[in-house]
Order: structure tokens, then C-alpha cells, then sequence
């Protein structure tokens, strides 16, 4: 993963300006570029993409929340077309997840001034395979100054002992497939039994392109895809929100 902590933190010391751009119009050479680099790891394929951002001047959000889910998107439509094999897709997304890991640490560190913005839980369930979603969700959140904290495959004791210990506006909960929707619905029971009515469960994920009225088939209190939508249903401020939504 040395090509990815390289490519971090050189593009990281390039964008942490005001003079960034966002992503307005998708460019096609650097999600390419992206793919190719994520999938061979080579240094010369991280350069090639650094040199990209550096013309570009893509800005960090863009980086996060377009360019890393837009290529780990193609990556597995390439799978299913018989155009990339499983570990190459396998590989390919594990490293977007280093990418987008190491962006957002030097990001939360860059954004700590913009705390006290309520606190999330936001919860990937056992057998769920791929976590790069509620990644990118966890760094919009907080890098608008809401403390998330992130569990992946909890058991329903960790979440007792969680829960006992520590107070959260709202959970949030990823779901990836139909077949999922019978364990969410027992984790959401099994949630609001401990938990009682007065936190807000938010479910989202690639559930909500496929399955209407997602939260009605899970017993939650919502289900959004849209981050500011959600932390508006949490009742969280709105000055967080509509920062989310300018970026």
C-alpha cells in the first residue's frame, strides 16, 4: 500500500487550499487513471494520477465523495460484465479504502476546528462485504463536525455494552443486498428494545436502488441515501447540513 500513503499524502499537501475545485464535470481520465493506479498499486500508475489531480486541482471532497465510489462503481460493473476479474476488483477496492482512509485522516485533522455537531453511530452488519459506502458517509459526517462512530460487524453484546456507555443522536445502518433485509430488521428490533424509541434509526446503502420503502421493510425510522437528509431526520443542526450540501 506504499503507492496509496504516497499518493495521499501528495495530494493532500496539493489540495488543503481554497483554490481547489469541486467536481462539477466528471473527468473520464482521472477515474481511469484512478482505476488502473488502485488496481496494478505500481508507483508509476500513482504518479500518472497525482500529475492528473495536480492539473485538475480536484478538490478533496470531489476526491471522497465522486472520484473514489464513481471508480470502485466501475470496477464492480466491470465484474459483472465479465471485463475485470474478482480479485482484481477485490484488490482495486481494497486500496480505494487505504486512498480514502488516509485522506481522511489528514482531513479530520485539517477540520477538527468544526466540532460539536451531535454524534452518529453508524453500524455495517456481519457479512456485509464491502465497507467503502459508509466510509465515504463517515467522512462526509465528519468533516462537518459530527463525531461518528463506526462498527463493523458488532455483535449484539458489543452493541449493548455500546449503547449502555455512550450517547448517540441517531444510528445509522448500511445495507447492501435484499437478502439482508431479515437480519437488519432484527438488528433494528433488537436496537429500539435497548434503546427505546428516542434515537432515530437511519438505514441506507445499494439496498435503496433495489427494495422500495426500505424502511418500512426494516422497522426504521428512515432511509436515505442523501447525508444531509439524514442528519436533518436525526434532528441534527442545520448549519452542518447545509454545509454537507454546499460541498
Amino acid at each position: 500500500m506504499s503507492g496509496v500513503n504516497y499518493f495521499a499524502s501528495q495530494v493532500v499537501s496539493l489540495l488543503v487550499d481554497r483554490n481547489a475545485r469541486g467536481a462539477a464535470e466528471l473527468r473520464e481520465g482521472l477515474v481511469q487513471s484512478m482505476i488502473e493506479a488502485s488496481v496494478s498499486g505500481s508507483d508509476q500508475a500513482f504518479h500518472q494520477l497525482l500529475s492528473e489531480v495536480r492539473r485538475a486541482r480536484i478538490s478533496l471532497a470531489a476526491l471522497a465523495d465522486v472520484y473514489i465510489p464513481e471508480a470502485a462503481r466501475r470496477m464492480g460493473a466491470a465484474w459483472h460484465a465479465d471485463q475485470m476479474s474478482w480479485l482484481d476488483v477485490s484488490i482495486g477496492t481494497g486500496r480505494l479504502q487505504s486512498l480514502l482512509r488516509e485522506i481522511g485522516n489528514a482531513w479530520a485533522a485539517d477540520q477538527s476546528q468544526d466540532t460539536g455537531q451531535g454524534t452518529v453511530l453508524l453500524i455495517v452488519p456481519d457479512q456485509e462485504q464491502h465497507t467503502l459506502g459508509p466510509m465515504v458517509a463517515m467522512g462526509q459526517m465528519r468533516r462537518f463536525g459530527v463525531s461518528v462512530c463506526l462498527r463493523i460487524a458488532p455483535s449484539l453484546g458489543d452493541l449493548r455494552t455500546l449503547l449502555a456507555t455512550r450517547n448517540f443522536d441517531g444510528i445509522m445502518i448500511s445495507i447492501s443486498t435484499e437478502g439482508k433485509l431479515t437480519s437488519a430488521a432484527e438488528l433494528i428490533k433488537y436496537l429500539k428494545a435497548i434503546r427505546g424509541p428516542s434515537t432515530p434509526i437511519i438505514v441506507g446503502g445499494a439496498i435503496m436502488s433495489t427494495v422500495e420503502d426500505v424502511a418500512s421493510c426494516t422497522g426504521a425510522d428512515h432511509a436515505s441515501n442523501d447525508i444531509g437528509a439524514a442528519l436533518e431526520a436525526i434532528g441534527l443542526k442545520l448549519d452542518a447540513i447545509c454545509a454537507l450540501r454546499r460541498a
